[in-house]
């Protein structure tokens, strides 16, 4: 699997940024991934998430190029084709986030299936990156981000359906400012509500409706994730009647939609 261009360790990277990462796996370090203790998952998930915003942001302050650490679309195909690779696992994760009843039972999916493993051997392999083998300075290399940014975006990919499933209808992230911001969906009125930090405090103001294609929450493909690689998410879904596809961008603190082209896999 070897061959890929080299990538650049990131120069002059925090040792305390070092630490946290060290410290989270040390403490949490289980033998055997398919026997995960309970709370295991949920907390891979979001505490990789908070890692790596708090991560980029230190390395954007220092002035470097933010292409070197934007998560992969897809992982590469060589990794994919490997031994260790789980492909029926990563399709259920990007095409049936759905039958993934919480973000626990999604952690545990890709942790205990050996799919994040595999991947930081195979990128280290392919691409000749040493720090890939080792938790302890894995993040200072620019892969680690291209694959952690990749694993939040399929968070995100769940977390469109699935928190619907957890009675949560609600997301946080980018949808127009480079601050986090927060959308909610009202099912009872296909209402769109939108919060911003303003101040010390979480205004929120409406931001539209979607009583025009019915419930968002019955069982349709639903989305809320970085659809187009922009930075900035979307709301993407399906309509079950005619089977088109629907996407929402925020613009000025509104949800505009359009009809759109996509291709998923079911």
């Amino acid at each position: 699997m070897r061959g890929a261009v080299a990538v650049p360790t990131i120069p002059n990277f925090p040792q305390a940024l070092l630490d946290e990462h060290m410290n989270w796996h040390h403490a949490n370090h289980v033998n055997d991934p398919s026997k995960l203790p309970p709370g295991y998952g949920q907390a891979f998930l979001q505490f990789h998430r908070n890692y790596i915003r708090k991560a980029i942001a230190w390395y954007n302050q220092q002035g470097y190029d933010p292409a070197l650490v934007a998560p992969w679309n897809a992982v590469p195909e060589p990794i994919r084709q490997s031994r260790c690779y789980n492909q029926q696992v990563e399709a259920r994760i990007l095409y049936q986030p759905q039958t993934i009843r919480s973000v626990e039972e999604l952690g545990r999916l890709i942790e205990g299936s050996g799919l994040h493993g595999c991947i930081h051997q195979g990128a280290g392999e392919l691409y000749g990156d040493s720090d890939m083998f080792d938790f302890d300075v894995a993040p200072r290399s620019t892969l680690f981000y291209n694959i952690h940014g990749m694993i939040d975006r399929w968070y995100q990919n769940w977390e469109g359906q699935g928190r619907f499933a957890e009675g949560l209808s609600f997301w946080n992230g980018r949808f127009e400012r480079e601050d986090d911001e927060m959308l909610r969906y009202v099912p009872a009125d296909g209402a769109w509500q939108f919060g911003r930090v303003e101040g010390t405090e979480l205004v929120w103001h409406t931001a539209g409706d979607s009583c025009a294609f019915g419930a968002l929450d019955d069982g349709r493909p639903f989305r809320v994730w970085d659809a187009d690689g922009d930075g900035r998410l979307e709301v993407l879904f399906q309509q079950p009647a005619d089977g088109s596809w629907w996407e929402g961008r925020v613009r000025d603190g509104k949800l505009v939609w359009g009809q759109v082209r996509v291709s998923l896999k079911e």
